[in-house]
């Protein structure tokens, strides 16, 4: 599972990981934005590794869509097309909405009990900073998509987000709002409380279209 955040990177990872959550964590904070080159030997320099793991993850990344590799440029983080992002978005409705209806039924206690907590640590985060809220945001989605126990979904579905971090860093720069908190979430939280696959389907799909207009624009 994709997992970023402003913690500082765990030496005991593989230095392929490290440097992968490196690099993922800089697109996150908008260090790296579209279309800026990733300086693979600057990289190496501050995890202390060599080059060799850097491009290994460079090469992991441009198979996540998060960066692209062009000859005798090196990586530069993957720009997308406003239409592009539009169709990210609806894609990734789609599936994360087809997956939350294929978890309802394993949501048991503890699972409910831990969807209940990753939503209060999203309305922490939005307290700290929007990397720390964004990132809390996509463990609650990339939670509740693993409880469909269907791993090519998970796959896709975190795919898609982190081709989609950097523009919905900036709309939620550009608007300087999250939500109100909890909120939309809590609305998820409440249709599995109800047992309703349709229902919670439907707000799944509709949480994840939400401006998507907005977002588009910014690509």
């Amino acid at each position: 599972m994709f997992t970023y955040s402003q913690n500082p990177i765990d030496k005991t990872l593989p230095p392929v990981e490290q440097a992968y959550q490196f690099i993922l964590n800089r697109i996150l904070s908008g260090e790296l934005q579209p279309g800026m080159r990733v300086p693979s030997e600057a990289v190496a320099e501050a995890l202390g590794v060599s080059r060799m793991p850097v491009r290994d993850a460079l090469r992991s990344l441009e198979g996540d869509g998060a960066v692209s590799i062009i000859a005798n440029r090196g990586a530069i983080v993957a720009r997308y097309s406003p239409s592009q992002v539009t169709e990210l978005i609806e894609m990734r409705a789609a599936l994360e909405g087809l997956a939350a209806r294929l978890a309802l039924p394993n949501v048991g206690p503890l699972e409910f009990e831990e969807l209940n907590h990753l939503r209060s640590k999203m309305a922490e985060g939005a307290a700290h900073s929007l990397a720390d809220w964004m990132a809390r945001h996509d463990a609650f989605h990339n939670y509740l998509t693993s409880l469909s126990r269907r791993p090519m979904l998970l796959k896709q579905t975190e795919r898609m987000r982190v081709m989609l971090l950097p523009y919905f860093r900036r709309y939620y720069e550009s608007s300087d709002e999250l939500e109100i908190v909890g909120l939309e979430h809590q609305k998820i939280i409440s249709a599995i409380e109800h047992k309703d696959p349709t229902l919670l389907e439907q707000i799944v799909r509709g949480h994840a279209m939400q401006n998507v207009d907005k977002v588009a624009a910014l690509g």
